[in-house]
C-alpha cells in the first residue's frame, strides 16, 4: 500500500462518523510503516553501541593477550574472558537492550575477578532515539579500566 492519502485526523474521523473500512485500513497500513521506521531506527542505534564494543574488544585483545572475546553468546553484546595459567580467572561483558519499559536502549556491564572482588554490575540508559555515543564510550571505557586495575595488580606481567 502506497503512502496513506488522509490524515490521521482524516482517517479517524471517516471510520468512526462514516464507517469508512478503507480508512481502517489505511490506518493499519500507515502504523505498520510507522513501526518499520521506528525498528530500523532503533537498529541503527544498536549498532552504534556495538560498533563502539567491537573497536574495544580489537583494543583489549591487543593489550591483554590472555583476553578471549566470546563467541556465539546469546545476548546482544561482548563477553571477554581473562585467562591465567589456562584458567579463566575473570571476565568482563557488555550487553545492549532495551529497557523493561522499551522506552530507552539500555547498556548492562557485568564483570567478576576472581580473588581481587565478586560479581559486579552497573548500567547506564539512553533515550531510543539518540544515543550518545560519547556516553557510551565513556561508560565502556570506565567499565573496562574499573576491570582491568586490578586485574594487572593480580594477574599483570
Amino acid at each position: 500500500m502506497a503512502e496513506p492519502t488522509r490524515g490521521e485526523f482524516t482517517r479517524k474521523f471517516d471510520r468512526e462518523i462514516l464507517n469508512d473500512e478503507s480508512a481502517a485500513d489505511e490506518e493499519r497500513e500507515a502504523q505498520r510503516m510507522r513501526l518499520l521506521a521506528e525498528d530500523k531506527t532503533l537498529e541503527q542505534e544498536f549498532e552504534k553501541i556495538l560498533a563502539v564494543l567491537d573497536y574495544r574488544a580489537k583494543w583489549l585483545q591487543s593489550r591483554f593477550p590472555e583476553c578471549q572475546d566470546q563467541k556465539g553468546v546469546d545476548f546482544r553484546g561482548r563477553r571477554f574472558e581473562f585467562f591465567n595459567k589456562g584458567k579463566c580467572m575473570g571476565w568482563i561483558e557488555f550487553r545492549t537492550r532495551l529497557t523493561d519499559s522499551q522506552l530507552g536502549i539500555m547498556i548492562e556491564s557485568n564483570m567478576q575477578l576472581e580473588g581481587a572482588f565478586p560479581r559486579r554490575h552497573d548500567y547506564v540508559t539512553f533515550p531510543k532515539e539518540k544515543v550518545s555515543l560519547d556516553k557510551a564510550k565513556q561508560f565502556v571505557e570506565a567499565k573496562i579500566m574499573q576491570f582491568a586495575s586490578p586485574w594487572q595488580d593480580r594477574y599483570g606481567t
